[in-house]
């Protein structure tokens, strides 16, 4: 049974008032602090389905790299890839099968390789404008990616995104795609969310094809438009006829089908945009979050959501290991986090600062040839820190979560992803190999702000000085909102 809509509710103060504070900062910045003109944070993050310890997450400055799950973090230039951020480009990644990662941009596809040094096209795709790709869970060799044109185009990858080839016949005419996601558990269903133009109207829809992209049907997603473009949140891992569907705007919506997209009912509301989605890979719970509710979890069999936690979430990725979020620095003191118990508290994989510089690679290949030179700009841009664990600092990977209790979680600074151990809602204080990423223990609600003394155990370089002086404030502002709301009974659905 579906909860019912969420009553209509005024923003919280905690971003209105941090973000007041955080504009004040920022405007003491240098320039290269929004070098691209947005702020540096990550806002996708894709796992290597082959060994979990390996990840990359988009940002906002190119894209990051782990290969130790999380406790260490390297950086991959925009050039390297084949785009330039002074466009406001936020190409679309996946991880497929041998370790290749692909992301569609606005004149072809790349893929990388070795590791992340090396960046190809791939030559049956270039020149035309890709949308959007997937791949498959539960197979990476198989991918799927839009291209754009006069009639937009499924192609198929059957090998990891090595060699493409158009799938089936084009979208119908007047479609124009934005996103596009194919089902874990039947390779032959397949969604595409997007505008689509009919008698002098453009409303949002959804097609769906039931073999591979031979065949379209098309069907409208409710208060969705032009200016709130639905995008596809998530397919259900066990049943190909479940899926999700966001709308891109604030207040945000989320709806769910249950009949392959024919219908949808709402499942969420939320005063600001819902930008974060996962399922967990038994499909039993749904995660949501809002930049300004926070995060809510639910049965997928009720879809009565709670409120878990108060961080604000840009992005999720469920695995085995727990619930990862794309976070605001900022507010909750981390970029990346890790989650085991469902949302509720984070320990802190990835802090900006701690990045450890451009992506080791030959001089032969493009990261190598073209990343170490604009290093510079990256580096004073997130503060850049030498982050070594410190065995004489104690606070070095402690974290209080932003959960709706007080908890606290310290780690050894090492194990990054592979061990986060975190505590419930009330007040509990764990410890285990955490991510070494640090925070102010103890503020309820709160977020981490790294800082000199905290976080790494580390001191801060010349060109962070700034940037910690930013977080600083910003942790301050986040921590005095989040105290005041404390008082303040969870969200709930209404009757």
């Amino acid at each position: 049974m579906l909860s019912a809509p969420w009553p209509a509710r005024r923003p919280r103060s905690r971003p209105a008032r941090a973000a007041l504070l955080l504009a004040a900062a920022l405007a003491s910045l240098p320039s290269p602090a929004a070098a691209n003109g947005v702020f540096p944070s990550a806002d996708q993050l894709v796992f290597d389905p082959a060994d979990p310890a390996r990840a990359v997450a988009r940002m906002t400055y190119g894209l990051l790299t782990t290969q130790d799950g999380g406790a260490s973090w390297r950086w991959i230039c925009e050039g390297a890839v084949g785009y330039d951020d002074t466009g406001g480009q936020a190409p679309p990644i996946a991880a497929a099968a041998g370790g290749r990662v692909l992301a569609a941009l606005g004149d072809g596809l790349v893929v990388g390789a070795e590791g992340g040094c090396a960046w190809t096209g791939a030559e049956e795709l270039a020149g035309k404008a890709v949308v959007d790709l997937s791949v498959r869970q539960g197979d990476p060799s198989h991918a799927v990616a839009v291209a754009a044109g006069d009639r937009h185009v499924l192609w198929a990858s059957r090998d990891g995104g090595a060699s493409w080839a158009r799938a089936g016949t084009p979208l119908p005419a007047g479609f124009q795609a934005r996103t596009v996601d194919v089902a874990p558990s039947d390779p032959r269903r397949v969604y595409v969310s997007g505008l689509e133009s009919a008698a002098g109207s453009v409303k949002g829809s959804l097609a769906r094809s039931i073999d591979g992209g031979e065949t379209w049907e098309t069907a409208t997603v409710p208060g969705s438009t032009t200016s709130r473009e639905p995008y596809i949140a998530g397919v259900d891992p066990l049943d190909a006829d479940v899926l999700y569907v966001r709308i891109a705007s604030a207040p945000g919506r989320l709806f769910v089908s249950t009949d392959g997209g024919a219908s949808f009912e709402s499942a969420f509301e939320t005063q600001g945009f819902v930008r974060a989605f996962a399922i967990s890979p038994d499909g039993a719970t749904v995660a949501v979050g809002s930049d300004i509710d926070g995060v809510f979890r639910a049965p997928s069999s009720t879809l009565a959501f709670e409120r878990v936690s108060g961080i604000a979430p840009r992005c999720f990725a469920w695995t085995e290991a727990g619930l990862y979020a794309c976070a605001s620095e900022f507010l909750d003191g981390f970029t990346i986090g890790l989650s085991r118990d469902g949302g509720a508290t984070f320990a802190p994989l990835l802090q900006q600062a701690c990045i450890g510089g451009p992506l080791e690679c030959a001089a032969s290949t493009a990261v190598g040839a073209l990343c170490p030179s604009d290093w510079p700009r990256i580096a004073l841009m997130t503060g850049h820190k030498d982050c070594t664990p410190d065995a004489g600092s104690p606070a070095a990977g402690s974290v209080a979560s932003g959960s709706a209790g007080a908890s606290a979680v310290s780690g050894t600074g090492g194990a990054g992803g592979t061990t986060a151990v975190s505590g419930g809602g009330g007040a509990s204080a764990d410890s285990g190999a955490g991510a070494g990423a640090g925070g102010v223990p103890g503020v309820p609600g709160g977020g981490a702000a790294p800082s000199a003394a905290d976080g790494c155990g580390c001191g801060a370089a010349g060109a962070g000085a700034g940037w910690a002086g930013v977080v600083a404030v910003a942790g301050l502002a986040a921590a005095i909102a989040r105290r005041r709301a404390a008082g303040r009974a969870p969200l709930r659905p209404s009757a």
